[in-house]
């Protein structure tokens, strides 16, 4: 599905207003959910630690986010008000599981993301992934309780993508990267085919000072809704201190030419909250 690293869920009244198969009035059964994904997180991270009979590193990393202005990839699923984001990453060399979790503030579930990402070549210099995920937005519509009211309810709305993406490294602090990203939905809406094609460069831990660094994350790219398409471009900012886990985030997207119907402009700034542990598993474990 394509949703990022952007009215309730600023979707349009059509997405709104459509049937959807999978119906959640409850708010409790999104946290019931949520707490078995995590769950699973645990339980694939375990197995992939005791697997294999070679030394291996496995790793567990994220970002915790908390920002004024929930942004997607596609700005037709930006949530468009405040938002926390919680976006991990748990696997090894090649193989990773990398769940994306999103609410609004106020604890409602904005959209779910589960990726699982392959390398399928990891050089020095040049990478190659792919990737595919099931995903979920989430949309509340008015519906007939059977009396004749109308009473708010919440909708998940279901997709599966699939992406590929290679980059080139031309040393540790800037790379190039392409990505193409294709979603189609798994039930009656308007949104039955997205094709996503960027390309982008990164430029990590810029000094600013001896203690501070800057990332930025530029790019261009295509999106394809149905018979509908744009040009647009974005980059994300952080900055932050050396050896310290929070940092401040901002990320600006600006249509250039565009059929689909969405702001000029958007943008957000962001507290992020960073880890990454590094794990290694042995054939014969050091006592």
């Amino acid at each position: 599905m394509l949703i990022m690293n952007h009215d309730r869920f600023n979707c349009p009244k059509s997405v709104k207003n459509s049937n959807c198969k999978w119906q959640l009035p409850e708010r409790k059964l999104c946290s019931i959910f949520v707490i078995a994904v995590l769950i699973f997180v645990g339980v694939s991270f375990q197995s992939v630690a005791q697997s294999g009979t070679a030394e291996r590193h496995n790793h567990f990393r994220g970002n915790i986010s908390v920002t004024n202005n929930g942004l997607s990839l596609i700005p037709a699923f930006s949530l468009g008000r405040p938002a926390a984001i919680f976006e991990l990453s748990l696997g090894g060399e090649r193989l990773s599981f990398d769940p994306e979790l999103r609410f609004a503030l106020d604890g409602q579930p904005w959209s779910f993301i589960f990726w699982w990402r392959y390398k399928i070549v990891k050089k020095e210099k040049f990478n190659l992934h792919v990737g595919a995920h099931p995903a979920f937005v989430f949309v509340n519509t008015l519906v007939d309780d059977g009396n004749g009211n109308m009473v708010e309810s919440m909708e998940a709305k279901r997709f599966f993508a699939w992406e590929v993406s290679p980059s080139y490294t031309f040393s540790p602090k800037i790379k190039v990267n392409f990505l193409y990203l294709q979603g189609r939905s798994l039930g009656n809406v308007p949104y039955a085919l997205n094709q996503f094609v960027a390309l982008g460069s990164s430029f990590t831990d810029v000094s600013i000072s001896e203690k501070y660094f800057f990332n930025a994350r530029p790019q261009l790219f295509y999106l394809k809704m149905n018979e509908k398409d744009g040009y647009f471009a974005s980059s994300s900012f952080v900055v932050g201190r050396r050896d310290f886990p929070v940092s401040l985030g901002s990320i600006v997207s600006r249509k250039i030419v565009s059929e689909i119907e969405v702001d000029d402009w958007i943008w957000n700034i962001s507290l992020i909250y960073s880890f990454n542990n590094q794990f290694v598993k042995r054939s014969s474990p050091v006592l």
